[in-house]
């Protein structure tokens, strides 16, 4: 019987396995067992062999797919399907990308752990682990030379471990232990802590729309990054004269945010197509003004809220907060999710006026903040995409912590009749009745409404 005949009655037969009952037929026994299994421990034996055989059929059908993505790929067959890679083949068969990368770095990498692929191939790896072991060949491989003897006891020792993330570790251990030695007489030679060619980096966006990303750098360039993360890293004292709330990676990653704002700021920085230097790209449908549908403008199934260029789906509190951003590119959807207005670079905030706003707010002007002038946004009290005006009686200076709390909370900022910013805090639930004292800023640095506080 040819395999393909094998694997579709295999499929079928866990199909019928599953099925669930009718009035027509009792329906499959896995679907019966998954039902209603015994209580008080009868059904034990059957569904944990059930379980273990099925752990078997996952790994082995891990296996089979990723030296059939493979053989696809040395076959030609993506080209006659019309597609680039046989990565982008199994995208078609409805795998999702992360999946499918897996399955084509795996059978691309078998070759170089045969060892181990004889315990896949009896189902006893999974493909998550083959993928593992895999990378952390290729990266062994970049840092030490290894002939098929040390690449076998690589293998070897990588399959040991439990989980990726152990063979992750262990594979960086085996690098540094197994490093070779500088021959200083060698002009040619780089040592491997700066080894620019090794330089990596990932970044990936979840399901719940955060980023994560880990990076492997060269000496130098992680001085650099180092140098330029370490004096926004410092803890800064709250209004009161508490200590920061935030943790070192918290402090860690706001400054890393920081470092990138200024380097999208910045007109030297490589242009996108357009010639345009744009800060985040959002895609929204016809808008009321805040990134959101109006009520039955939208067809059933179109998206309805605003989406950010790579990370997807954000808040109408997010799209007040880009809105205001110095610079960004819009795109407008029509009601059938078809470009409208691809728009334009938008300066909300030109340069006289703001270093008009430095030359007032002298940093965030949130009161007992006081971060300097290049942490800072500009932000309209009444926003813009409500017809506030780009004005320096409309606009204020403030950094990225609080300009997210003023659109995320119930902060409010005004520009009073002194001309200089006030900040009324959130409605107290507590006491819905308490006046709400407005604070004023003018760059203090305490978090005092008394006109005498000290500058």
């Amino acid at each position: 019987m040819a395999v393909v005949d094998v694997i579709t009655e295999f499929a079928d037969a866990l199909i019928e396995a599953l099925s669930p009952p009718t009035l027509a037929a009792p329906g499959g026994e896995l679907a019966c067992l998954c039902a209603s299994p015994s209580t008080v421990g009868f059904d034990d034996a059957v569904i944990g062999q059930a379980m273990v055989q099925l752990t078997r059929v996952v790994n082995l059908a891990g296996t089979a797919m990723s030296g059939l993505t493979d053989a696809a790929g040395r076959a030609g067959l993506p080209a006659r399907k019309r597609v680039k890679t046989s990565t982008d083949l199994l995208k078609q068969l409805g795998i999702t990308p992360a999946a499918a990368h897996r399955y084509a770095r795996t059978g691309h990498a078998a070759h170089t752990m045969p060892g181990v692929m004889v315990h896949a191939r009896t189902g006893g790896v999974p493909i998550e682990q083959l993928d593992a072991i895999g990378k952390a060949i290729t990266f062994v491989g970049k840092r030490v030379p290894l002939d098929e003897d040390r690449r076998a006891d690589l293998a070897r020792r990588l399959s040991c471990q439990v989980t990726p993330a152990d063979v992750s570790q262990r594979a960086r251990e085996l690098a540094l232990e197994w490093q070779p030695e500088i021959d200083e007489t060698d002009p040619d030679a780089v040592p491997v802590a700066e080894n620019t060619d090794l330089n990596e980096m990932t970044l990936v966006t979840g399901d719940d729309g955060r980023t994560t990303g880990t990076f492997d750098l060269d000496a130098l360039t992680g001085e650099e990054l180092n140098q330029a993360l370490d004096p926004l890293c410092k803890p800064i004292p709250q209004s009161d004269g508490s200590r920061d709330p935030r943790s070192a990676k918290q402090r860690r990653s706001d400054a890393f945010a920081q470092v990138i704002r200024s380097y999208l700021s910045g007109k030297e920085r490589p242009t996108v197509s357009g010639g345009v230097l744009p800060h985040v790209t959002m895609i929204a449908p016809t808008q009321c003004g805040d990134g959101t549908s109006a009520p039955g403008s939208v067809p059933e199934g179109s998206s309805q809220v605003a989406s950010l260029g790579f990370t997807g789906p954000v808040s109408s509190a997010t799209v007040g907060l880009v809105l205001c951003e110095a610079a960004m590119r819009r795109v407008i959807l029509d009601q059938n999710s078809a470009p409208l207005d691809v728009g334009r670079e938008h300066r909300l905030v030109p340069a006289g006026l703001r270093r008009a706003l430095e030359a007032r707010d002298r940093g965030c002007a949130f009161p007992g903040c006081g971060r300097p002038i290049s942490w800072t946004d500009a932000h309209h009290c009444t926003p813009w995409s409500e017809g506030g005006d780009t004005a320096i009686d409309n606009c204020v200076l403030l950094c990225r912590m609080h300009h997210t709390v003023v659109h995320q909370t119930g902060w409010e900022v005004f520009i009073g009749d002194d001309r200089h910013p006030w900040f009324r805090p959130p409605l107290d639930p507590q006491h819905p009745d308490r006046r709400r004292e407005p604070i004023r800023s003018n760059a203090r640095r305490t978090l005092t409404a008394a006109p005498t506080a000290a500058a």
